[in-house]
């Protein structure tokens, strides 16, 4: 029997008794689920327009209206095929499947010191003199961001961003690491997913700036623990065992033909060290990025992600810790949540009657088609603050009523947060809380000792402050003291693939940062229920 994918006119052949969602995934097509199948999320709802002949399952009827399913919506992870079936997919779906965001480059600016060990004659003979190119590379679990420089003069040429193909396979690290323990052969096609999307990033990249792949001649690599041990195709079953223990979390200095990056095979392709199985080389990266081995005074720093990573720096000494927020904030795991692409809410404003939103897109004429992690923040402080959500976080009035706040609609859609967001968001800012309050409480330092509170992330380049602290993400800051210092982890890439005295401090600093594990803690869970509640206003 035969499964056809609309609109991409796509058939493939599938045995009865097949699960749509593994098909699906077989054949590259990303239904947009976050939970690796787990009928958790909701988001790899489908319509059905043939074969579909069939009862839902308890999962469906919790996650699809009834009107959806008058429709003949199913969620790809509960629908077995039983016959030839037609999948239409939504214009969302489609475009998560083959799309390539690509980001302006503005005014970026990265202030780089001589290496102490620099040798002009060195530098000479390594280069003949001819133009240098390299590329940073910053592999996040939801998205990759590649940006490349010529390196003789340290011009920035342009970065481009990808969404991660290893979501196939889950929206967060714990769904990845269960698929790839599960055989070798897992574990080598997350492998060869993430290096594939690299040199698709890489080959864009040069395209558009008129270069050959042979022009690369560096190339560093920035993830966390289980992304950098996924990109170098080393078991990762123990991240998820107690003591939580990787392989090795030194920096991996290799050849392009190890890696199988494809840029010039005379070059090299550095992954930046990590510090242990929960805190990796993205952290590392932002801790580079902000000096902070050198940095006086007390700065706690936070780079918020679908993992939150945080750093306690005071006078160059450093504790670290981790915790799984999850991807709500990244718009993962919320029912119309999305990257920041054409049509995502980015600001909320509710004022009596009126919601007034902005989104991308809006003044070439887009209309919303979702929300992202900056807008899903302002939407529920303002919701909050409007009397239209209690502390708990329950929808008051007629979007209690309906477990439903409309954003916006027309004639044909809307865009709407459901009960179900919120708690996500409760879910994910309670875990960054409770580990700023623990990481603090370890170190016998008060939040208004903190000097300098950094922002770090994608999300955090966008975050207003003032929602935050409403909505209980970072209660009691002092909003003066707080930096918005945006991808940290790739400017700390960038720093070592701008200057090789830099990656010397990486590698000798970073086994001598200290970790807490929190995941041992018994307080945590004491204060991640604190915190899941809305402070009052």
């Amino acid at each position: 029997m035969y499964i056809t994918f609309l609109p991409l006119s796509y058939k493939t052949e599938a045995e009865p008794g097949s699960n749509l969602l593994y098909i699906a995934r077989e054949q590259g097509i990303d239904l947009g689920g976050v939970c690796a199948g787990a009928k958790t999320c909701g988001k790899c709802k489908v319509l059905i327009t043939k074969g579909n002949d069939w009862c839902y399952e308890k999962e469906e009827m919790l996650h699809l209206s009834e009107e959806e399913r008058a429709k003949g919506y199913r969620l790809a992870c509960s629908f077995t095929i039983k016959e030839d079936t037609c999948v239409i997919l939504t214009d969302k779906k489609v475009n998560k499947g083959i799309s390539q965001d690509k980001l302006t480059y503005k005014n970026h600016a990265l202030r780089v010191s001589k290496s102490q060990n620099e040798d002009s004659k060195a530098v000479r003979k390594t280069y003949n003199y001819k133009t240098s190119y390299g590329i940073a590379v910053d592999v996040g679990t939801t998205t990759v961001v590649a940006r490349l420089w010529e390196l003789n003069e340290k011009r920035c040429l342009g970065t481009l961003t990808r969404l991660n193909p290893q979501r196939l396979y889950g929206g967060d690290v714990i769904s990845r690491i269960t698929y790839a323990s599960q055989s070798s052969e897992n574990l080598q096609n997350l492998t060869k997913l993430i290096r594939e999307c690299c040199n698709e990033l890489i080959q864009e990249l040069v395209h558009v700036n008129s270069l050959s792949k042979t022009n690369i001649d560096k190339v560093v690599l920035v993830a966390n623990t289980t992304m950098t041990h996924l990109l170098l195709g080393k078991p990762v079953d123990n991240l998820i065992k107690i003591p939580f223990q990787g392989v090795s979390y030194d920096g991996v200095m290799a050849s392009p033909r190890d890696l199988k990056i494809d840029i010039n095979p005379d070059g090299f392709v550095y992954v930046m060290p990590g510090i242990s199985g929960h805190v990796g080389g993205d952290t590392v990266g932002c801790i580079l990025s902000e000096n902070l081995f050198e940095r006086k005074g007390t700065t706690l720093l936070i780079d918020i992600g679908t993992n939150g990573e945080l750093v306690f720096a005071k006078d160059g000494r450093m504790t670290v810790c981790s915790t799984a927020a999850g991807p709500a904030f990244e718009g993962g795991a919320l029912h119309q949540g999305m990257g920041a692409l054409v049509g995502a809410i980015t600001k909320v404003q509710i004022r009596e009657d009126k919601t007034h939103l902005e989104y991308i897109g809006k003044e070439e004429g887009a209309v919303p088609v979702g929300i992202c992690g900056s807008g899903i923040i302002e939407a529920i402080a303002e919701l909050y603050r409007m009397g239209l959500m209690d502390e708990t976080g329950r929808l008051q009035g007629l979007a209690g009523e309906s477990n439903e706040f409309i954003l916006w609609e027309d004639e044909r859609n809307k865009v709407v947060i459901t009960q179900k967001d919120i708690r996500e968001i409760q879910l994910a800012k309670a875990a960054i809380y409770a580990a700023m309050r623990l990481l603090l409480k370890n170190e016998n330092t008060e939040l208004k000792e903190i000097d300098y509170l950094l922002i770090a992330g994608a999300f955090g380049s966008n975050l207003d402050v003032c929602k935050a602290i409403t909505i209980g993400l970072l209660p009691g800051v002092d909003e003066k003291k707080v930096q918005l210092i945006g991808n940290a982890a790739l400017s700390g890439a960038e720093k070592v693939l701008l200057n090789d005295g830099v990656r010397e401090i990486a590698e000798e600093n970073s086994s001598l940062v200290k970790h807490l594990e929190l995941a041992v803690m018994e307080l945590f869970q004491e204060e991640f229920i604190k915190a899941m509640s809305f402070p009052r206003l």
